[in-house]
This record gives C-alpha cells, sequence and structure tokens, in this order.
C-alpha cells in the first residue's frame, strides 16, 4: 500500500501543484489570522467592563472607601451619593471630594476619604453605556486584618483576592449544594445577619440595624422565630401552600431567604439584592419580572435607616401575593374577582395620599415613618416627592414588632385579651390607619 501512495504521489499531474499550494498558503493564513485575533481577543478589554472593586481603610474615627475598575482606554465617569437630593428626584451624586488614580489603566480608582461608618454610601460608574451602581457600607473594623478588612459588602464587587467566599462556601465539606456550608439558606444567611453574629450592620433576626448610635429597628423588621409577632415564614425546611398566596393551588412552594433575595448582587443589584425574577406570579406558577428601585439612606444616626422607594414595591409583592394587584376600596378584584382591597400602587395604577383638595391631603405623620414611594417623575409635591401608597407603607417586609388588638383593660386578676399580628404591621393595632385616615 505505500508503494501505491508513493507511486501516486510521483504521478501528480503538474496542474495540481498550484492548487496543492494555494490550500497549504489559504490554510497558513487562517491559523496565523486565528491565532492573532486570539491573542488580541486575550489581551483587549471588552468596551463598558468595568470590573469594579471596593476597599476601606480605616482613618480612626472615619474610613475611606476605594473603588477600582478597569479603565482600559479611558473614556469612563464616576459619582458618588449617601443621600437623596432634597426635592426628592434621585440620590444626590456627585464628583466633589474625590481622589482619582490610574485613569486610563485596567486599575483606575476613585477615592473617597473620611466617609462616616455606618451610613450607606451609593457609586454611580459609567462607561461606554455601561452603568454599575456599587454600595458601600464602612463599619468599624479590624485595620491590621479582621474578617471586614478587605470589604464589607459579602455579596459582590470583591476585591481580586478576597477571603470573603470562605463565609459562605467551602470547597470540600459543603452541607447543601454550591458549597455552602450550611445546611439550609437560613441558617446561613443567620450566619452573618443573625443576633449572635458580627459580620454585619443588618441583624434580620431581631429586625436591628446598627448604627453609631447603636441598634435601631430596621426597615425590614424582624424574622427569627423568637423575635416580633407577625412574620414570613422562610424555614426552608418546610413547605408552604401557595393556595395561601390565591396562587396555583394544589402547588407547593419552598420557601426561603433566596425566594426574595439573591445571594451574590454585585453591579446593578436590586435594592437589598432583591431578586428580579419572582415565582409564583399566577396559577400558571408562572414568573414576574420586577424592576424595584430604592435606595436605603442614614440622615441621622440616632434614627437609623430611612428608605427612600423609586419603584417596584407593590409590583415585587403582587408577583406572590397576586390577589392585591386589582381591585380597590369600591370596586371587587383580584384574582378571583371577591373582594374589595385597599388600593396600592402596583403596575400602570398609581394610589397617592395626595389629593387636589386641600381636605384629603393625607400624609401619615412624620414620626410614624410609613414609607411612601414616588407617585410620578413629575410630581412636585412634598420635600420628598413620595406619595404612592404600596405595600411597605403599612406593612413590614420580615416581620412585626407590633401588637394587634391588645383588647380593652381587664377587671383586676384577669388577664388583658392580646390578638397576635398576623398582618406585619408597621405601626399598633390600626395606627397605620389612623396616621392618614385622621378619624
Amino acid at each position: 500500500m505505500n508503494v501505491d501512495k508513493k507511486t501516486k504521489q510521483k504521478n501528480l499531474p503538474f496542474h495540481s501543484l498550484p492548487k496543492l499550494i494555494l490550500t497549504i498558503f489559504i490554510s497558513l493564513v487562517f491559523m496565523v489570522g486565528y491565532l492573532v485575533i486570539d491573542s488580541i481577543k486575550a489581551n483587549a478589554t471588552i468596551p463598558g467592563t468595568l470590573e469594579p472593586y471596593v476597599s476601606y481603610a480605616n482613618n480612626g474615627s472615619l474610613v475611606s472607601i476605594s473603588v477600582y475598575w478597569d479603565d482600559s482606554g479611558g473614556g469612563s465617569s464616576i459619582q458618588w451619593a449617601n443621600d437623596v437630593q432634597s426635592d426628592g428626584g434621585n440620590l444626590n451624586y456627585q464628583s466633589t471630594g474625590l481622589t482619582y488614580g490610574g485613569l486610563n489603566t485596567s486599575n483606575a480608582y476613585a477615592l473617597l476619604p473620611n466617609a462616616e461608618k455606618y451610613k450607606n454610601y451609593y457609586f454611580r460608574l459609567a462607561k461606554s453605556g455601561n452603568i454599575s451602581i456599587i454600595r458601600a457600607f464602612p463599619l468599624d473594623f479590624d485595620a491590621g486584618g479582621g474578617p471586614r478588612y478587605q470589604n464589607d459588602y459579602a455579596h459582590g464587587n470583591f476585591q481580586p483576592n478576597t477571603a470573603m467566599c470562605s463565609g459562605c462556601h467551602v470547597t470540600h465539606s459543603g452541607l447543601n449544594a454550591n458549597l455552602l456550608k450550611q445546611a439550609t439558606y437560613y441558617e446561613l444567611c443567620l450566619f452573618c445577619h443573625g443576633t449572635a453574629a458580627s459580620q454585619s450592620k443588618y441583624d434580620v433576626q431581631s429586625g436591628k440595624v446598627k448604627t453609631s448610635a447603636g441598634w435601631k429597628d430596621s426597615l425590614a423588621g424582624p424574622i427569627g422565630t423568637d423575635f416580633g409577632l407577625s412574620k414570613h415564614t422562610v424555614d426552608d425546611r418546610s413547605n408552604v401552600d401557595t393556595i395561601v398566596y390565591g396562587s396555583a393551588p394544589g402547588k407547593i412552594l419552598t420557601f426561603s431567604c433566596i425566594s426574595c433575595h439573591k445571594p451574590h448582587g454585585g453591579n446593578n443589584d436590586n435594592y437589598r439584592l432583591l431578586k428580579e425574577t419572582i415565582y409564583p406570579s399566577n396559577d400558571r406558577f408562572t414568573s414576574t419580572t420586577v424592576s424595584y428601585t430604592a435606595y436605603a439612606v442614614v440622615r441621622n444616626q440616632t434614627i437609623g435607616e430611612e428608605v427612600y422607594l423609586v419603584s417596584g414595591n407593590a409590583d415585587f409583592c403582587t408577583a406572590c401575593h397576586l390577589d392585591y394587584d386589582d381591585g380597590d376600596a369600591r370596586t371587587m378584584g383580584g384574582v378571583y374577582n371577591s373582594y374589595f382591597r385597599h388600593p396600592v400602587t402596583v403596575g400602570s395604577k398609581v394610589y397617592s395620599v395626595y389629593r387636589s383638595s386641600p381636605l384629603r391631603n393625607w400624609y401619615p405623620a412624620v414620626s410614624d415613618n410609613l414609607p411612601l414611594q414616588v407617585y410620578s417623575a413629575g410630581e412636585s409635591i412634598g420635600p420628598d416627592k413620595r406619595t404612592a401608597i404600596v405595600c411597605s407603607t403599612c406593612h413590614y417586609a420580615h416581620g412585626s414588632y407590633k401588637n394587634f388588638n391588645m383588647g380593652y383593660p381587664q377587671p383586676k386578676g384577669i388577664p388583658k385579651e392580646i390578638v397576635v399580628n398576623q398582618k406585619m404591621l408597621r405601626l399598633d393595632n390600626y395606627g397605620v390607619c389612623e396616621s392618614c385616615h385622621k378619624k
């Protein structure tokens, strides 16, 4: 057989040689071209890729915040904010006070010195049409290398050599999928966000947030078993029949922290790491996509956090509690079209506590701290433009400390009647109603 091949090669017609040489040449061109393109791709920066990360440095009583990003080729901009504008239009983004370095390189940075501990800072980084909102929560930490030395925000924008991964994951001895260190998501979340933890400013178990003035009530309330009177049940070892939501009767929903929150936020994460896609949403058990925009600001450390709701609050809640996405106090609505319901802002419907008549300007009392949402882009009512009624205006998201129907004083020796609050209300009894409806 080898002889035949050699014979065939010797007897190739002369006019076939140019075709053979041309084929080899074209193949070499494509090979070299592929290698060149592959090399360029390996060393090039994709336009708009920012890859930001955050680091902190203790200044004693204050903290410096540094945001690093890839600015290869230049053209990026960065601003910071820690409050909303006086007219409530947006966050008070500004460029003043920043120190820059490494611009036009892959390791650019902006330094905000003298940041106040326990305040919430937001950085808006833009390049080539790509925008990243980066959150920073400077706390007390050990500048010599404590658990928060690199980054106290454990859900994204990690430093390249971060140690934060080990807070949730373990390589060879995971107790749950994705190499998680705890058997349930609830236990994992409480590892940092529980009463016995010190890794976060947010203690969701007891519903507290840490400030320089001490622990204050959080915006979401308590979710732990031993705290509060009414709460969402998020023990992911138990199942919830979705008929309680009026959605997909007979189907079972395993409800846990990650039903509402995503563990890794990073760039452009929703407020409070809330998920964009929620289950269930209707009787077909399909999903709902929600764009939730809100900001937690700390104007006064002795008060704690205040929430600035922009859009998506009621839409997020009604992804599961879908009976509340239709109907009002005078018109039956909901999936089963069987109840009158207090109106909230959801979808294309907007309900406001403001009315044109001076006799009906219903605003919650300032001391009640009942959060409202922006009514519309052109609204100019009130100092922060928030008048729309949403679910969080009356209810906590996690749970409530408040009592409901305490009853009237009983004769001596007979205990006072107490009806446990099942509604996660922000104020005792009907305080949320009386806050607007002064009767």
